[in-house]
């Protein structure tokens, strides 16, 4: 049957929206670029999916006839976002074409029928459990941006790690990521209703889908979430996301944290570091941002090289009764750890000349960052 339905342009530039980064991927089925359409009597249901990640909205709509086909998604969102209308009315017309009223503009797009498009992965609705998306947003936020891209040699480390912990009779939700050159961990304090949120040994939640989450958290104040064997769902009032998790071992960190010490602890004001080390990273080497740092008597000194640009150079006053200490870092992994800190004051903890660099914060309570040392 051919379907007929108006529909208000933000909401559907918003369910649109939100499939891009799913339906862009470049694939080897080109209905993958395409959201399904399902016309039902009072609403529309949006599916979007690159068979690693899929996306189901529930959407408002004045139906007045249904049905279902596929559209191109990129070109349904282009309408939708240049539309001056705030109304849109889609009718299909014969041989899968749909026609667009948006006020006196009027478009003809072309769609390909549903019975090609994959079917969407069942679930086990028993085994999620309701929690604050702020939690997950929140781990998502403090550990992303370390997670590998996909050249690194191992290939599970281009997925964050998710745990669950029992500490001190509390439950704890811990993200964990590593590019194999630094280490982030979150840790978050759940409700005891989380207890019942089952995990495997080890979830692997591969980097789009960790975007995928955060995107989904927002303007939610609370989720239903759960993992199954090889899928992680996420299901509000009228979405649901599903991601294929991955499979493989993640590098036991572990026992890098027992190693670690804080006998030279360097107290550091949080924003004075991170200014100065976007002004030291001007002069770096595009490759490694290496950057040289020098460390006595509550004293600080930042320095980078440039082969083709010169030199930068700056000083600040730290807490330090340590013997002194020659660093090198690559500049990128400080300034990008220090941006999703909290807190006023970091503490830098560091063995030695040649030891990884441990970064925490009092006012930050579940966070860490490692960062691996390099040769000058």
């Amino acid at each position: 049957m051919a379907f007929h339905f108006n529909i208000g342009r933000d909401d559907l530039l918003k369910a649109i929206g939100a499939q891009q980064n799913i339906t862009n991927k470049k694939g080897t089925l080109a209905i993958l670029s395409n959201v399904l359409l399902e016309v039902q009597p009072d609403h529309i249901v949006l599916t979007g999916t690159d068979l690693e990640i899929g996306l189901k909205q529930r959407v408002p709509a004045e139906v007045l006839e249904t049905g279902t086909l596929t559209l191109p998604a990129k070109k349904l969102f282009e309408v939708a976002r240049e539309s001056g209308s705030s109304i849109l009315s889609l009718k299909e017309l014969d041989n899968n074409w749909v026609e667009i009223s948006a006020g006196p503009s009027l478009y003809r797009l072309a769609g390909m029928v549903a019975d090609e498009f994959p079917s969407f992965p069942a679930y086990n609705e028993e085994a999620m459990v309701i929690m604050e998306s702020v939690i997950l947003a929140d781990l998502v936020d403090k550990t992303v941006f370390s997670i590998a891209q996909d050249k690194e040699n191992m290939f599970t480390l281009t997925a964050a790690m998710l745990q669950k912990v029992m500490q001190d009779d509390h439950v704890m939700l811990k993200m964990v990521t590593s590019d194999g050159h630094r280490l982030t961990i979150m840790s978050k304090e759940v409700e005891t209703s989380l207890e019942q949120l089952h995990l495997n040994p080890i979830t692997l939640i591969p980097r789009r889908g960790v975007q995928e989450i955060r995107k989904f958290c927002e303007n939610k104040t609370s989720l239903s979430f759960g993992v199954e064997e090889k899928q992680a769902v996420l299901k509000s009032d009228d979405s649901l996301l599903i991601i294929r998790l991955m499979e493989g071992d993640f590098p036991d960190f572990q026992g890098l944290l027992s190693v670690l010490s804080k006998e030279n602890s360097i107290r550091i004001d949080r924003i004075r570091f991170l200014e100065s080390l976007k002004r030291i990273n001007l002069f770096t080497e595009d490759l490694f941002h290496a950057i040289k740092m020098d460390i006595a008597d509550n004293t600080m000194v930042l320095t980078s090289q440039n082969a083709d640009f010169g030199s930068a150079k700056d000083e600040f006053n730290v807490e330090y009764s340590g013997p002194p200490l020659t660093l090198g870092f690559n500049c990128r992994y400080f300034i990008e750890t220090l941006q999703v800190m909290e807190g006023d004051v970091i503490t830098a903890s560091i063995n030695t000349q040649e030891s990884p660099c441990m970064i925490t914060s009092d006012e930050d309570k579940g966070f860490l960052s490692i960062i691996m040392p390099m040769k000058l």
